[in-house]
């Protein structure tokens, strides 16, 4: 992450120290039951022994496995997207998504899960058509930061602001590609047994949530909607957080930068009913932190530790990405952005030229006969005689 946003949040911490209990009312934790959310796991966030009435609803009973019960439903083994987070940096996604239906190869998607900017890619991701392509395109090489924030005030800083900047244009954004006709298609496919799932991170309760969009538009929720997926991308202390029913939301990736369907459940699943189906994974980042000598300057560190923490956090992602796909009997496929492709430093950027650069690379790598790898690199965590152990026992 994040030099320049660092250097900016650094050099305004004293002023946000001293003006930061003056201005800013106190807040009842909510005990709202979610209708349209659950845990990774599938169970109620406000009750954690029982699985969510949401997830319990969607499984129909069938071992409590989401994936199990969508294969009887879908008549076939499924084809699962999972896109990370990454800020600007998901232009790589959008980019690659637009290459492989060029290439002939993209299938149909069963299930498509997203965090951060991985959900603003999510829905135009499982509607899939030629003309949802080009909305992917036009957000992702056509903006500049002026339509995802405008910087706050200093009197707006010093009066008790909850973020340095405001997502108002992110807002507009999201209103703009997100229309009553986009939730009648998404509920469309809900009708079919196709889902898209969208992480949060709820900050009163410190859980990941993870949203049921297709029940959401099914049901008309074009608001709620809406707000999840500016919630899932309002990066901490640089956006604001998301209140929805009394809880307050920030950035998906703040807890889990993935979202793994068919994980959840009260038993572990049995063997797939036609087969292996795929999950395949963006990483909308690099996988391991660049070797770089480090200035000892206050915003040169802060910035550095926040993106190793933020690599940190990916790997662990995929790791656990890969353990559930195997424990699935799926099989896992995953890419992310070439480390020769000029992204910058700070993802938060929104720099047209490194926009265009990661899109153009992503559309072009998508092409490739075949880009995917078929396990996380191992980045000295965990033992490599365990993961062979893992790799030879599923």
């Amino acid at each position: 992450m994040i030099r320049g946003t660092m250097t900016v949040l650094t050099s305004i911490l004293v002023m946000l120290i001293l003006a930061g209990c003056a201005s800013s009312p106190e807040r009842e934790l909510s005990q709202k039951v979610p209708m349209y959310a659950a845990l990774p796991n599938g169970h109620d966030p406000l009750n954690p022994s029982r699985l969510a009435p949401m997830y319990v609803a969607a499984t129909s009973g069938v071992e409590g496995n989401l994936a199990r019960h969508l294969e009887r439903k879908r008549g076939h083994a499924l084809n699962v997207l999972s896109l990370s987070g990454g800020g600007q940096n998901g232009a790589f996604g959008a980019g690659f998504l637009i290459g492989w239906r060029e290439s002939g190869r993209r299938p149909e998607f069963d299930i498509v899960t997203g965090v951060s900017t991985g959900a603003l890619l999510a829905t135009h991701a499982l509607l899939g058509t030629p003309a949802d392509d080009a909305i992917l395109e036009e957000m992702y090489t056509r903006v500049t930061k002026k339509n995802i924030f405008e910087n706050r005030t200093l009197y707006g800083l010093l009066s008790g602001a909850d973020s340095l900047r405001d997502t108002a244009p992110l807002r507009s954004l999201i209103a703009k590609h997100i229309t009553a006709e986009t939730l009648q298609r998404v509920a469309a496919a809900f009708d079919d047994n196709r889902l898209i799932l969208v992480g949060t991170t709820n900050v009163d309760y410190g859980q990941t949530w993870v949203w049921n969009m297709s029940l959401l538009a099914k049901h008309g929720k074009l608001d709620l909607y809406r707000e999840v997926l500016l919630a899932s991308a309002s990066f901490p202390i640089v956006f604001p957080p998301v209140e929805i029913d009394g809880h307050l939301f920030v950035d998906g990736a703040a807890r889990s930068n993935l979202v793994v369907p068919g994980m959840a459940g009260s038993k572990r699943p049995k063997p797939p009913l036609y087969g292996p189906g795929n999950i395949y994974l963006i990483s909308n980042g690099r996988l391991e932190h660049p070797p770089e000598a480090l200035r000892r300057a206050l915003g040169d560190v802060a910035a550095t530790t926040v993106g190793v923490m933020m690599d940190q956090s990916m790997q662990t992602a995929l790791t656990r990405s890969y353990f559930g796909a195997r424990f699935l009997g799926y099989t896992f496929k995953m890419i992310a952005i070439p480390d020769d492709v000029d992204i910058g430093r700070d993802p938060l950027a929104f720099d047209p030229k490194q926009m265009r650069a990661a899109f153009d690379a992503g559309r072009a790598l998508a092409k490739q006969p075949d880009p995917w790898s078929s396990a996380p690199p191992n980045v000295g965590d965990i033992p490599t005689w365990a993961m062979d152990a893992f790799k030879a026992r599923y």
